[in-house]
């Protein structure tokens, strides 16, 4: 596949959603794509739904035994049909992307669409069924992938295969094993019928320690995120075009990334209703997260979804009133600010190479006993205000070499492997690395020669406390604490009490930075605290550590609401974006001097807009004659 950021929308038609297959309507979907061509759409994601595609169903003989299966409500014979295909179906699809290849348009193909905005559809056959588990779900279901892709791998303008849509919610799994064994199956069933195409996971709400692992997921070419303003990633706690949930779905696909090891793609987002927010936060919320996307290395971006489905009555559009009104068209395919916005992201797009490559200064390892997503965003986040980029990475993994590690609000009895905590001594002693490190609760071996501190008690103290720093006052909540004394360590700052907060020991060639609380904990978990615009500079202390990366930069933004990221794109060029994750205008107080050797290409340099960014490419030396 031509390497390009993937820029589009999910897609079911404006006037029968899910039931578009059962109810084709060519003329309809035809008038659906032209509007959605007109708004810089490039890529759809599509879904064969699997009740409709195999609607392979039971015959029952004596005493409840299946006496055969059959096709479909005429129960038509299935010995010439092994994969129990509706051959109507299959030949409606293969129009439909006739119809959007016509129009410029590129499918990637969520396969297994088992589960669709809170229903399930599935083959009759497979009623009542575990489909994670159940031997004869498991079979229906390679033999269905078989199927589809054996079908459609001529299509020319499908460019990804998707396992399917969210399929970790399609039945409960008992264990990660299981989840595993289906996640390999349905690539496997892919990869027998066609090996030319990559393959995306479609899975949302992962993680690292329950039954559906990301580390897992990475079995496929690209991990996939489903970040909307939602609880489940901690972005409901302000309005969705504030600083926390506009940045917090790149932290999320970067914490998959790093994970699983495989590239990500932010692959649903919308807004839920007009409750949560107007049409215009909306625009500013897509804005802000395809600039996001695109400056951070991710492979693409689609808005869920296409079209709205206020007039429909069905379930699942009658069970959720979130499900009804989150489209880029109106009613009668009038675009809304979000699909001005997509126009306009997709017009960018054509002066920018396919792919950027991202700098990463500092390698977030994620130690065992917390809770790892809440941690590692909050780590991101405050390493953006203070400057610098993260890449995450998990204990036990091979970790990358580096000029600074974190290892945030450690916490319980087996705080890292031991084969971790070696490769991160070894790059601070022997190579000059930073270390830093946030207490909440975790053991360490040979505490005194890495860290220059002595411990005088372990206490859960559940106590507020303030420091002073040479930036000003914090206050924050501890549930355990170390009373702390120095041998070697130098004291940067103690609280009320006298104990020692942060402090900083060399370590061979490197330092070694200890902060007693659990920072990202309290930053993250407590309303508001990531936004520096509303709450207390928690990022400051990031950047009392992390100046030696931070001070790199060529742009070196003081503004905390903006974040900033120097790649190089495909072109081998250099880029800075700078991206404003706030709702109100921003100044990014950019050098004079700097601007005479970049060239703008997007925005402007006196004042960044809510949501929106500013884009700089390096000038091109001249030759001399």
């Amino acid at each position: 596949m031509k390497q390009e950021f993937m820029l589009g929308c999910n897609y079911w038609d404006s006037v029968s959603g899910t039931e578009m297959w059962r109810k084709w309507n060519p003329e309809e979907v035809k008038k659906d794509l032209d509007a959605l061509q007109n708004c810089g759409v490039k890529y759809l994601r599509v879904f064969p739904l699997w009740r409709d595609f195999q609607p392979v169903k039971k015959l029952y003989g004596c005493c409840g035994s299946v006496g055969e299966y059959v096709l479909g409500e005429n129960e038509t014979d299935l010995s010439e049909n092994p994969y129990a295909l509706d051959n109507v179906m299959i030949e409606r699809f293969r129009t439909f992307a006739e119809f959007a290849d016509r129009r410029g348009m590129k499918l990637i193909v969520a396969i297994v669409t088992g589960w669709m905005s809170g229903r399930l559809f599935v083959p009759p056959a497979l009623d009542g069924k575990n489909l994670i588990r159940d031997a004869e779900a498991l079979m229906w279901t390679e033999k269905y992938v078989k199927g589809i892709v054996s079908s459609f791998k001529n299509i020319k303008n499908i460019v990804m295969w998707d396992l399917g849509n969210e399929c970790n919610n399609l039945s409960p799994s008992a264990s990660r094993y299981e989840s595993y064994v289906w996640t390999v199956m349905v690539k496997n069933a892919i990869l027998a019928e066609d090996n030319s195409r990559e393959i995306s996971s479609g899975m949302h709400g992962l993680d690292n320690n329950g039954f559906w692992t990301i580390r897992d997921q990475g079995v496929c070419d690209y991990v996939t995120t489903h970040p909307y303003p939602s609880p489940s990633i901690g972005a409901d706690t302000e309005p969705y075009n504030g600083l926390k949930p506009t940045i917090l779905p790149t932290a999320q696909s970067e914490y998959y990334s790093g994970l699983s090891g495989k590239p990500c793609i932010i692959q649903e987002q919308g807004t839920f209703s007009q409750t949560m927010g107007n049409k215009y936060m909306s625009a500013d919320f897509v804005r802000v997260n395809v600039l996001s996307a695109i400056a951070n290395g991710l492979k693409g971006y689609l808005w869920w979804c296409a079209m709205e489905h206020t007039h429909l009555r069905q379930a699942p559009y009658s069970w959720c009133n979130m499900e009804r009104q989150l489209g880029m068209l109106d009613k009668d395919r009038n675009p809304k600010p979000v699909a001005d916005v997509m126009k306009k992201m997709s017009e960018l797009l054509t002066a920018l190479p396919g792919s950027f490559s991202k700098r990463n200064d500092a390698v977030c390892v994620l130690s065992k006993e917390i809770n790892k997503y809440e941690i590692a965003a909050a780590s991101y986040v405050l390493a953006k205000q203070a400057g610098f980029n993260l890449k995450i990475q998990n204990e036990g993994d091979l970790i990358d070499d580096s000029e600074m590690y974190l290892m945030p609000c450690v916490s319980g009895w087996a705080v890292t492997h031991a084969r971790t905590l070696d490769k991160i001594l070894d790059r601070v002693k022997n190579h000059g690395a930073n270390f830093y490190v946030s207490f909440a609760g975790g053991h360490f071996s040979e505490f005194e020669d890495v860290f220059g501190l002595r411990s005088y008690g372990f206490v859960k103290s559940n106590k507020n406390h303030t420091v002073d720093f040479s930036f000003g006052q914090i206050r924050y909540s501890v549930e355990t604490e170390v009373i702390l004394k120095p041998l070697n360590a130098e004291v940067i700052a103690l609280n009320e009490e006298g104990n020692v907060v942060l402090s900083v020991n060399r370590f061979g060639k490197g330092k070694v930075y200890f902060l007693n609380m659990a920072l990202e904990k309290n930053a993250i978990l407590t309303t508001n605290q990531l936004n520096p615009e509303i709450a207390q500079h928690y990022y400051k202390i990031y950047g009392l550590f992390g100046s030696s990366v931070a001070d790199k930069y060529i742009v070196k933004c003081k503004n905390p609401v903006i974040g900033v990221t120097e790649c190089v794109g495909s072109d081998e060029k250099d880029y800075i974006f700078l991206v404003n994750y706030s709702n109100k205008p921003q100044n990014p107080l950019i050098d004079e001097n700097l601007l005479s050797e970049y060239t703008i290409i997007y925005g402007e340099k006196e004042q960044i807009p809510a949501c929106d960014g500013l884009i700089l490419r390096k000038k091109q030396l001249q030759k001399k004659q």
